[in-house]
C-alpha cells in the first residue's frame, strides 16, 4: 500500500554546470574549501563513480528530466526538447507533490546567433510541467542574470533581471519557496502559513561554467597558487590558461558551497530539514588543461565524472551513508530521486533506481543494478576536444573503454591509473580485456536502440 503524500519526504535537487567531481575538498582537491559539500558527504551518501553519460549541457539536462538516453531526447547543444516527452515533474505532480524549478533550463533550442538566449522566453507549454517555473534558457554572465516563467497559480512572470550574483539570487528564490512551505510544527507568522504538502524543488545554476569570474562571499586565490592535476602537460601556455581559469572556477564552487549552507539553514529554521532529501550533482565536468584540453564533451574523467551526493533527512537515515562505487549515470538520477520518496518509477524512464543504497543501507550491488555506465557523444563537437562521435562504458570494477567509429580510442584501468596516463586501447596485451568490454558496449548500444559502428575485435 502506498503511503500518503503527506507522509512522504521532500526532495531538492541542487546542481551547477561544469563542476567536475574532483573539485571538492572531501575528494582531496587542495585548491578548494567546500565544508557544506563535505558535510553532506559525511552525513549522507556519496557516489564516487557517478558520471555524466553525455557530458554536454543540453543532452544531459534532457536525459536528467526524462530519464531517456540523449538519442531519444536531445543529442546536441542547443536542441529543443520535445514538449510531449514525459518529465520527472509528472510522477511527482501525480503523487500530490508541489513541483518547482529555478534557474538554467537550456532545453529551448535557442541558438546564440539569433540573439542572447538569456532573453529567449520559454513557452509555458515547454517548461517540463513544473507547477512553478522561474528560469532562463541559457546565460553566460553571472552578474547579469535574467529570468521569467510562471508561479504556482499559473500567472506569468515577466522577464526581469536578478540582483547581484546569479547563484546567490537564485538561492534566494529557493529559500523564499522553502519559507512559504514551513513545517506546521514550527511557530509561524501570518506571512508564512503552514504548508504540509510534500515538494520536489530544483535549483539549477550556471556557475562554475565559464566565464570563470570570481564570485562574492568567498576568497579569491592567486592563479600562481593553484595546484594542477598530474595529467596537465608541462606546457607553459596550457598550464597558464588552466591556472587562470581555475582561480575563478574554484571561487564559483566555493560560492555554491556557501549557498548550500544557506539552504541547509533555511531547512533547519523552517522545520523541513528532518524530512527533506538534498541531491547535489552537476551536468558534467571541465578539463581545465588535463590532457591539454579544455571544457567538456570528451570521455576523460575530468569531463564525465560529476559530484553526486545525497544528504538530508538526517533523523530518518542516520548511519545510512558512506561511499558507494555504483556506476550511476545521468539517466539514473530521476528514478533514484523518485525512489528516495517511495514513489514508483514509471515505465517510460530508462534509468535505474539507486535509492536502495540510501533507504536500506545497501552496501552490495542492488538487485538488477547495471555493471557499467553507458557514455556517449552523438554528434561532431567543435572547436575544442574530440571532434567526432564516440561511445564507451565505465565499469563498476574500474575499467573505461571508448571507441570512435570503427576504431578503439581509450582503454584505461582507472584503479591503477586514475589520471589516465596509460592508454591500452591498441595494446595487444589487453586484447582479451578489450574484447570483453567491447562486447558489453555492443550490448549497451543494442539495449538502448542506439546505432554506432564499433571496431573489429
Amino acid at each position: 500500500m502506498a503511503e500518503s503524500a503527506a507522509s512522504r519526504p521532500n526532495v531538492i535537487w541542487v546542481f551547477g554546470d561544469q563542476h567536475r567531481a574532483f573539485a571538492q575538498s572531501h575528494m582531496g582537491d587542495p585548491n578548494v574549501h567546500t565544508p557544506q559539500m563535505d558535510r553532506i558527504a559525511a552525513e549522507g551518501l556519496t557516489f564516487r563513480r557517478a558520471v555524466a553519460g553525455n557530458p554536454w549541457c543540453t543532452p544531459f539536462r534532457a536525459s536528467l528530466l526524462t530519464s531517456k538516453y540523449p538519442h531519444h531526447c536531445c543529442m546536441r547543444t542547443p536542441d529543443r526538447m520535445d514538449p510531449e516527452l514525459h518529465t520527472i515533474a509528472e510522477p511527482f505532480n501525480d503523487a500530490g507533490y508541489d513541483t518547482a524549478y529555478f534557474g538554467k533550463w537550456h532545453l529551448g533550442g535557442w541558438p546564440e546567433d539569433k540573439g542572447r538566449s538569456a532573453f529567449h522566453i520559454i513557452p509555458p507549454g515547454e517548461r517540463g510541467r513544473f507547477r512553478t517555473w522561474i528560469g532562463y534558457e541559457n546565460n553566460n554572465s553571472q552578474y547579469d542574470c535574467w529570468v521569467h516563467g510562471h508561479d504556482a497559480t499559473g500567472d506569468e512572470i515577466d522577464l526581469h533581471k536578478l540582483p547581484g550574483y546569479e547563484t546567490d539570487a537564485l538561492t534566494d528564490m529557493l529559500i523564499d519557496y522553502l519559507r512559504r512551505r514551513r513545517a506546521p510544527s514550527v511557530p509561524t507568522s501570518n506571512e508564512l502559513p503552514p504548508n504540509p504538502d510534500p515538494f520536489f524543488a530544483v535549483l539549477s545554476v550556471q556557475p562554475p561554467h565559464d566565464p570563470y569570474v570570481s564570485a562574492p562571499n568567498v576568497r579569491t586565490r592567486s592563479a600562481g597558487d593553484i595546484q594542477l592535476r598530474p595529467n596537465v602537460p608541462p606546457v607553459e601556455r596550457i598550464q597558464a590558461e588552466a591556472r587562470k581559469d581555475l582561480s575563478g572556477y574554484y571561487s564559483m564552487i566555493e560560492n555554491i558551497d556557501y549557498n548550500l549552507g544557506r539552504i541547509r539553514r533555511a531547512l533547519e529554521e523552517t522545520g523541513l530539514w528532518a524530512n527533506t532529501h538534498i541531491v547535489f550533482f552537476s551536468d558534467h565536468g571541465d578539463m581545465h588543461g588535463s590532457h591539454g584540453l579544455v571544457r567538456k564533451s570528451v570521455p576523460y574523467e575530468e569531463s564525465i565524472r560529476i559530484p553526486f551526493l545525497i544528504g538530508g533527512c538526517r533523523e530518518h537515515y542516520t548511519g545510512r551513508g558512506g561511499s558507494r562505487d555504483a556506476p550511476i549515470n545521468h539517466v539514473d538520477i530521476a528514478p533514484t530521486t523518485l525512489g528516495l520518496c517511495g514513489l514508483d518509477v514509471p515505465e517510460w524512464m530508462d534509468g535505474f533506481d539507486y535509492s536502495g543504497y540510501r533507504r536500506y543501507s545497501q552496501e552490495t550491488p542492488l538487485p538488477g543494478e547495471p555493471d557499467s555506465a553507458f557514455i556517449q557523444q552523438y554528434v561532431h563537437k567543435r572547436p575544442s576536444g574530440l571532434d567526432r562521435p564516440w561511445r564507451g562504458i565505465v565499469t563498476r570494477d574500474g575499467w573505461k573503454y571508448v571507441c570512435l567509429e570503427n576504431q578503439p580510442h581509450m582503454l584505461f584501468d582507472l584503479n591503477e591509473d586514475p589520471y589516465e596516463l596509460a592508454n591500452h586501447a591498441t595494446d595487444g596485451r589487453y586484447r582479451a580485456v578489450r574484447r570483453r568490454l567491447q562486447d558489453r558496449l555492443a550490448q549497451w548500444i543494442s539495449d538502448t536502440d542506439d546505432e554506432f559502428d564499433l571496431p573489429e575485435h
